[in-house]
């Protein structure tokens, strides 16, 4: 609908006045009695007609056609209200077509890879983790609704001096399994190891595993076997946690490999042979300054080893020479500016400065009680996510994970997500689909109607002007599906989600669909079988089951 009255639109300006200005959009009004659709392009033509927006809205109002939908005036504003019989074909429309109702697909399908999570295998999953998986997920769904290719990937940074302190503090805590304190390694230990309780329980499988052979080893190899156990199982746990969210990938990228395959050292070359490199007291440094950052950045330290911005470089050029014509990276809100040095570096090696998007994820704060959550009563330490999802289930965590924008911190009450009332937005939305299907049953047991096979296209004509508004808010979502793909913001769903769920309940309890007069029934099946599959293609994107009862 929204294309349809934009077309007009353009075409409408094109005949006026030869042109369309930048910055045209068309958005619902903030006032629903203003319409369904609203423009403020007089604004936007009066500067360079050199006419009041109020005589030009009059003007491009008297040349649209009246088509489907009716246009007005209001103080230089353009608003358009969809007429009844326009609403109601678009009706039989989305019955007919169901789920692929919602999406057109793209005219210039992309290759396009979204990489999120890429936590480090150093320890479980956290919430904030998982916030960023859910948003990950829905967004590569909703490209692929449109006929985009999309490749899921997991960044696994295997290398560097975190792993190393993981496979330190695992050997520190086998070591005193067998009250050895190893002074040697207590105080790196102590600095920058990790004190969790899962450490000692990686600990405890190799005394298990080797009894105490790797107190008998060197030092270095025996760090070297803690680290790789260690970070494999962890990296075990953090797959079965994403599987447990719905959440999968299809590639998951070793940061060894990196310099396995000596991308590394070519990229750092590519860069000396464009002359943006120099050696200062030892280390190498890219001239990121020359890009717009406010230093430059050591590629490598003076002891030889490489940055992580080194191999974030490579990982990136790898990622453009693999032909993926759009990247999307999701990153934690820790790494706040440090895409312009990256962005840099690639602008350096040729790359179009649109190619890689970066999109911020906040972190969760859990509260129960009216307090804030932060130990498990399970380990003592911080909740994982694994915890969350087994206290409060595989729904309610992907739902609220979505209910703000990805980069505004996230209040997630534990609390509410377990009442089964309107107070809890998951339910909320969950139960206005087992509502229609209640519905829907009970009209099959008493009429012997079944709504699931029962052609109701020819009756959706016999809905009444009340019955619109319910579902204009169904086809509404076919909007919200574009600016999803086009703002990276997967909480427009829940959003609208809510909004029409809040609809539907009004109706539901104020409108009979069993009554007497059989048309009028059969109408409103029509109608709630439009909620329906509204409200289910908006499910299978979030991820969420859409229940038959609840």
């Amino acid at each position: 609908m929204k294309e349809a009255v934009l077309a007009s639109l353009r075409d409408t300006l094109m005949s006026l006045y030869g042109y369309v200005p930048d910055g045209l959009i068309l958005s619902p009004p903030k006032e629903e009695s203003h319409g369904d659709y609203s423009t403020n392009v007089a604004f936007l033509l009066s500067k360079e007609l050199k006419k009041d927006p109020k005589d030009i809205s009059r003007q491009i109002v008297e040349r649209l056609p009246k088509e489907g939908f009716f246009a007005e005036a209001v103080n230089g504003f353009v608003n358009f209200r969809l007429g009844e019989g326009l609403i109601k074909g678009e009706l039989v429309k989305l019955i007919k077509e169901g789920r692929g109702y919602f999406f057109k697909p793209s005219e210039r399908p992309m290759f396009l890879q979204l990489e999120f999570v890429s936590a480090n295998p150093t320890g479980p999953l956290h919430v904030g983790h998982g916030r960023g998986a859910v948003v990950g997920d829905v967004l590569s769904r909703v490209f692929e609704r449109f006929g985009h290719s999309v490749v899921r990937e997991y960044y696994i940074n295997d290398a560097g001096n975190q792993i190393q302190m993981l496979g330190l503090s695992v050997f520190y805590r086998y070591c005193q399994l067998f009250g050895e304190e190893r002074e040697d390694i207590k105080k790196v230990f102590e600095e920058e190891g990790y004190r969790g309780g899962y450490v000692l329980r990686l600990a405890k499988d190799f005394k298990v595993f080797y009894g105490k052979r790797l107190l008998e080893m060197p030092k270095e190899e025996s760090i070297d076997l803690c680290k790789e156990y260690a970070h494999r199982r962890l990296l075990e746990d953090i797959k079965e946690t994403l599987e447990a969210l719905g959440v999968s990938f299809d590639t998951w990228f070793s940061e060894r490999s990196l310099y396995g395959r000596g991308l590394v050292e070519e990229v750092i070359g590519l860069l000396q042979e464009r002359d943006l490199v120099y050696e200062e007291g030892g280390a190498l440094w890219f001239k990121s300054t020359a890009f717009g950052d406010d230093k430059d950045r050591v590629l490598r330290k003076s002891d030889y080893s490489y940055t992580y911005f080194a191999s974030d470089i490579a990982y990136h050029w790898e990622k453009y020479k693999r032909g993926f014509e759009k990247v999307i990276n999701l990153w934690g809100a820790d790494h706040h500016g440090y895409e312009r040095r990256l962005m840099g570096a690639l602008k350096a090696l040729g790359v179009p400065e649109d190619w890689l998007r970066v999109e911020f994820v906040q972190m969760v704060r859990l509260l129960s009680g009216g307090q804030e959550v932060r130990m498990s009563k399970r380990t003592g330490e911080f909740v994982t996510l694994q915890e969350l999802l087994e206290e409060v289930g595989t729904d309610a965590v992907r739902f609220m994970f979505l209910t703000r924008h990805g980069d505004t911190p996230l209040d997630f009450d534990i609390d509410l997500v377990k009442k089964n009332t309107s107070e809890n937005p998951v339910f909320y939305v969950q139960y206005a689909h087992a509502r229609i299907r209640g519905v829907i049953r009970e009209v099959r047991e008493r009429y012997g109607l079944d709504a699931d096979k029962e052609d109701l296209t020819p009756y959706a004509e016999a809905l009444s002007a009340g019955d619109l508004g319910l579902l204009k808010k169904c086809l509404r979502l076919k909007d919200v599906y574009e600016g999803v793909l086009q703002s990276l913001s997967p909480h427009l769903i829940p959003y609208s989600l809510l909004d029409l769920a809040k609809d539907f309940h009004h109706y539901y309890n104020h409108h009979r669909v069993m009554v007497d007069d059989r048309s009028l029934m059969l109408s409103r099946l029509a109608l709630f079988k439009g909620v329906e599959i509204t409200l289910k293609t908006a499910f299978d994107l979030l991820g969420i089951k859409a229940p038959e009862r609840m």
